[in-house]
């Protein structure tokens, strides 16, 4: 698929992986929708940007996110391609997670995306070339300690996406799931643990194993990923092979929980859990 003059809305677009994705498509020529909650750290990111359109928008609240496709379509008359990148990543212990944490992640990383979808396909199904693009996480597979809300939303969200998939083949529109793995940005979880790094769960002093699968990517290397997926559409792509291959390990219980422990037991000295 080409790029050039596709209108491209990305959502979680104020930093990371959502900024540098945005950045990726404006330089293949598309023409960029980005939404986010913080209209400033949009701005600076449409300062790189040319033909966008800024969208503050709150994924919790299901109006807003209507409202954010719909001035797409007002502003640029379609909409091509939709990224449904935003995420909430909450730090809980899964034995005190609170219901409110549950559906905070759920309205952002299940509902807003599926309500995003929906009302884009009412604009896709007339046009040919049409692509929605999931970004998933395979992280529930492994069960990442500290993290239910993000990874019980993330799968949910895979199996929805799925789904969905089956439901759309064969018609105009492609839907694409896209796994990364782990990926440093500048951002922090929303803790419930006290404050903690991006990379609370990982230990130089790991084994190998582990830290092959935990080794970070960049987001702008996300961001090349999934311009090449625009282009090239795909059922499901990983970031990486040893991603692939994790996920594959994820099948393996007892490999799965010794990874996945280690994890847990890294975070519990660094944050002082019991």
């Amino acid at each position: 698929m080409k790029i050039k003059n596709k209108v491209v809305l990305i959502t979680g677009a104020s930093g990371g992986i959502g900024a540098a994705t945005a950045k990726a498509f404006h330089q293949a020529g598309a023409k960029i929708a980005i939404a986010a909650r913080r209209r400033e750290k949009l701005e600076e990111v449409a300062n790189e940007l040319n033909n966008f359109l800024i969208l503050e928008t709150d994924l919790s609240d299901e109006a807003n996110v209507v409202e954010m496709v719909d001035e797409v379509i007002r502003h640029f008359g379609r909409i091509d391609i939709l990224v449904n990148n935003a995420a909430s990543i909450i730090v809980s212990p899964a034995e005190s997670v609170t219901s409110e944490d549950l559906l905070l992640a759920f309205k952002t990383n299940l509902i807003a995306p599926v309500i995003a979808t929906q009302r884009a396909i009412q604009f896709m199904k007339a046009k040919d070339g049409c692509h929605i693009i999931n970004v998933g996480s395979p992280g529930f597979m492994m069960g990442i300690p500290f993290y239910a809300p993000y990874v019980c939303s993330k799968a949910a969200f895979s199996a929805w996406t799925r789904t969905l998939q089956a439901e759309v083949a064969g018609s105009n529109i492609v839907v694409s799931e896209y796994f990364p793995g782990y990926v440093r940005t500048d951002s922090r979880p929303e803790s419930r643990v006290g404050d903690v790094e991006q990379d609370f769960l990982m230990s130089d002093k790991a084994n190998a194993i582990t830290r092959h699968f935990t080794k970070p990517q960049t987001p702008e290397e996300i961001a090349d990923q999934l311009l090449n997926l625009a282009q090239h559409p795909k059922l499901l792509t990983y970031s990486s092979f040893a991603v692939r291959i994790g996920a594959w390990i994820a099948l393996f219980s007892s490999f799965r929980l010794n990874l996945a422990k280690e994890m847990a037991d890294t975070a519990r000295k660094k944050q002082k859990l019991p």
